[in-house]
């Protein structure tokens, strides 16, 4: 009899230690693989969607950059970019100042202390019919003027420094567009 008392009462305590598990279950039937679950939503037949002005990722932007150099030329590149990670595009982009931005546009801007290289290859030092310094794009007969610095009386110039002027003077580095603008810069003052 004890040992039939035994038995029952194991049989009892297991019983009784898989009793809330069997009420969990009963009324919330778990499946074996909890990655396969699926949540349904209530639906309400008054329930709107609300819109957001928040675009899903990743952004698409257009991104115009705006180069000026000492020359007083200015560069401007357009192009679109996608954007995946704001953080990875500021920075980027440091060192640029922003002069525009809108929800899908923003326009860079950046003081390039350099010639720009359209001066590099096509830019001349001439005189402009009012006697001014200025960088033209081509030979300055046939070029157009690209910046013009302030007048040099041509009277004090020697008439070699005027033939170069007239002539053109070839600008081949940041160094020589120094170079010359300061020479001639001196020359006035004198």
């Amino acid at each position: 009899m004890r040992r039939r008392i035994w038995v029952l009462g194991v049989i009892l305590g297991i019983a009784l230690m898989y009793w809330p598990y069997s009420i969990y279950t009963s009324t919330n039937p778990v499946q074996e693989n909890a990655s396969q679950r699926e949540i349904q939503a209530k639906e309400t037949s008054n329930s709107k969607a609300l819109e957001t002005l928040v675009k899903p990722e990743p952004l698409k932007l257009t991104v115009i950059l705006k180069e000026h150099y000492i020359d007083g030329v200015t560069e401007t590149t357009k192009k679109e970019e996608t954007i995946w990670s704001m953080m990875d595009f500021w920075s980027s982009y440091e060192g640029w100042m922003i002069e525009e931005q809108n929800l899908d546009r923003i326009v860079f801007q950046r003081q390039v202390e350099d010639i720009s290289p359209l001066t590099k290859q096509q830019g001349y030092f001439g005189l402009t019919e009012d006697g001014e310094l200025a960088v033209f794009q081509g030979i300055p007969n046939e070029g157009k003027v690209i910046e013009s610095f302030k007048p040099i009386p041509i009277k004090p110039l020697e008439s070699k420094r005027i033939n170069e002027l007239e002539n053109g003077i070839k600008i081949r580095d940041y160094r020589h567009f120094e170079q010359v603008v300061h020479q001639y810069s001196d020359e006035t003052e004198v």
